[in-house]
């Protein structure tokens, strides 16, 4: 029975979500609807496989694109989105986006981060029980998952020593303009 509603309902969202358009979200993934998590940035992304709708073609100027089979195999569970000050309140919604979690479990105990509405013309929830480590887990593109895997988009974390290295740099460039004295003629 839960097969059947869920296949209905998922055959009406494509049957509406038509050709791919604008997100319902254009604007730069909120740094609370996402978890950095093994050196990369991870957002929940889509209720459905990407190939049912899911849209990049905002988000990929920020580097958002679909991870690798290499990087799925240590993509974060659902209960990694819970932390204190995520985009979506328990049992609410995010007043930004409007995003929300559906098909909720007991495992769901506090805010969470979902950023559909940022890469989605049709959908502003995510699913809470087909996230990694639930009951119909895993994420697509795991083995094991099914038809309605929750899609997983990720990008590269600069590492601290990057910004290190910039700083640096930037205080160099710094030093050698004060020390340039103009030429008088």
């Amino acid at each position: 029975m839960i097969f059947a509603k869920r296949l209905s309902l998922a055959l009406a969202f494509c049957a509406a979500a038509g050709s791919a358009h604008a997100a319902l979200v254009e604007a730069p993934v909120a740094s609370n609807a996402y978890i950095s998590y093994n050196n990369l940035d991870w957002a929940w992304a889509f209720p459905l496989p990407a190939s049912d709708g899911l849209d990049l073609s905002y988000q990929s100027q920020f580097g958002w694109r679909l991870p690798t089979a290499a990087e799925l195999q240590n993509a974060p569970k659902a209960t990694d989105f819970m932390f204190a000050g995520a985009n979506v309140p328990l049992g609410g919604t995010d007043p930004a986006t409007g995003a929300y979690f559906a098909a909720a479990n007991a495992n769901l105990t506090g805010a969470a981060a979902c950023a559909t509405a940022y890469f989605s013309n049709s959908f502003s929830h995510c699913d809470w029980q087909d996230g990694g480590g639930q009951p119909f887990g895993p994420w697509f593109g795991q083995p094991g998952a099914h038809g309605f895997a929750d899609q997983l988009v990720v990008r590269s974390v600069p590492e601290a020593d990057t910004y290190a290295m910039l700083l640096a740099g930037l205080g160099l460039l710094g030093v050698v303009a004060r020390r340039r004295k103009p030429a008088r003629g």
